[in-house]
């Protein structure tokens, strides 16, 4: 891939992206950056490289709803979630991320980790995949403190294999294991089981482990919350709430590890083992920490 900067936006888009991030978290806000999404979207033909802080995007805004909600409304997409995941996330820890789409969540825990650190980001849709690596690569290379990243290109699942990955093309991050109606078409993946991959790693911690995988939660994470030792248990989960798409009780499975749900948001649960970390900081606060565009 060419390297970053190669498709920097215009000065015009950058200041159009900024002005959505200091946008209120309301309605309003919510309304005002739709409009300004929609007169960038209509400006650009390929992707553009945008910089938020330290993390570096090469963001694809036409085929991906994750890249256009952190771009354009980063005070609604999953703030709160990112906000507990750098809260628990120590500076040596381990961030396993399993659907890591174009690896935003990836990207700003690597910004906080240092070489001591290690992010592991799985991603089993091949495009996807590419983007992920050249995101994270490029992060990396902007900081003094460079943890050990790992991508690996496959799914997770309840049993390792070859499964049929369904596709969106006009969503890349909603591809599910599981298919759907807006899925037309389907390619092969081979899918590891989460211990295996974090066993062929070689790590002997994780602290945060983020899942979002269209339905498939339940297949990744309970036959880990069952067999995981005990070391390998992180202190944190972040993952989408698809309990209509679930065939196994992955809440109770979590309860039974000692797992409390501190959080629960417009689209994910938050579990934490033992002694959870509250973060009671209204919307307001949660922006704050939201990285501008430069």
């Amino acid at each position: 891939m060419k390297p970053f900067g190669t498709y920097e936006a215009s000065t015009q888009i950058k200041k159009k992206i900024q002005w959505c991030h200091h946008l209120p978290a309301n309605w309003f806000g919510k309304q005002i950056a739709q409009l300004l999404r929609k007169q960038v979207l209509s400006e650009i033909t390929g992707p553009l490289d945008l910089q938020f802080d330290q993390v570096k995007l090469r963001c694809h805004l036409k085929d991906n709803v994750s890249e256009r909600g952190f771009v354009f409304m980063p005070w609604r997409w999953d703030a709160i979630e990112r906000q507990v995941m750098l809260d628990v996330l120590p500076p040596d820890g381990v961030f396993v991320d399993i659907g890591a789409n174009v690896g935003i969540y990836s990207a700003i825990a690597t910004t906080q980790l240092n070489r001591l650190g290690a992010v592991l980001a799985i991603e089993p849709n091949p495009p996807v995949f590419e983007r992920l690596k050249f995101n994270l690569q490029s992060t990396r290379d902007g900081l003094s403190e460079q943890p050990r990243i790992e991508t690996i290109q496959s799914g997770i699942s309840d049993k390792a294999g070859n499964f049929q990955l369904f596709l969106d093309d006009a969503n890349l991050g909603a591809s599910s294991l599981l298919g759907g109606e807006k899925q037309q078409r389907s390619i092969d993946v081979s899918c590891h089981t989460l211990l295996d991959v974090i066993e062929s790693q070689k790590l002997s911690r994780v602290d945060v482990i983020k899942c979002d995988i269209e339905g498939a939660e339940d297949r990744a994470l309970i036959p880990f919350l069952m067999e995981a030792p005990h070391h390998l248990l992180p202190h944190c989960f972040i993952f989408e709430n698809n309990q209509e798409q679930w065939q196994g009780d992955l809440l109770e499975v979590l309860n039974e590890r000692n797992y409390l749900q501190t959080h629960q948001t417009r689209l994910n649960y938050i579990y934490q083992l033992r002694q959870p970390i509250r973060f009671t900081s209204k919307v307001k606060k949660i922006k704050n920490v939201v990285p501008a565009v430069t």
